[in-house]
């Protein structure tokens, strides 16, 4: 895997207060991770790559988000947390983007800390071989999204 792009950020540290979830009440300290994959309608290194990297990095800066972006030629795969009143209108911002389509939601989960500790938007572009290990992860719900998280993580662990 080459690393195209990277941005860390040390003092995205942040942590949940109380609010509603659609289960009952959030507990403290809890965030809300997503993970999704989708089409892209241009290829890698498409000038609309660097503009996505651009917004994301300064908006989950402010938000309070930390994920990480992979990209293969044709597709995105990405994860992002934070408290769940941010994330569910994000990823419902980032769903409507006319920069992708097929859209697909494949983890969502509550959790007491971070993954992506630090990383307002990290990027990296997959190779042929971890892009069709990860598709074959994706086919293989739900036991398939366990072995892809943690591809994902040692991945960019390397970063």
């Amino acid at each position: 895997m080459r690393a195209a792009f990277a941005y860390h950020d040390a003092r995205q540290n942040h942590i949940a207060g109380q609010c509603s979830f659609a289960h009952g009440a959030l507990p403290v300290g809890m965030i809300l991770q997503l993970l999704y994959t989708s089409l892209s309608r241009y290829e890698r290194g498409h000038e609309s790559d660097l503009l996505i990297l651009q917004s994301a990095m300064q908006s989950n800066r402010e938000l309070g988000i930390t994920g990480y972006l992979l990209r293969d030629t044709h597709s995105f795969c990405q994860v992002i947390e934070g408290l769940p009143e941010v994330v569910e209108p994000l990823f419902a911002s980032i769903a409507r983007d006319h920069r992708h389509f097929g859209v697909v939601l494949r983890h969502r989960a509550l959790q007491p800390t971070r993954n992506f500790l630090g990383w307002s938007m990290g990027y990296a572009s997959l190779s042929p071989e971890d892009s069709a290990y990860l598709s074959t992860a994706f086919a293989d719900q739900p036991r398939g999204m366990v072995m892809a998280f943690r591809k994902i993580s040692r991945l960019v662990a390397k970063h």
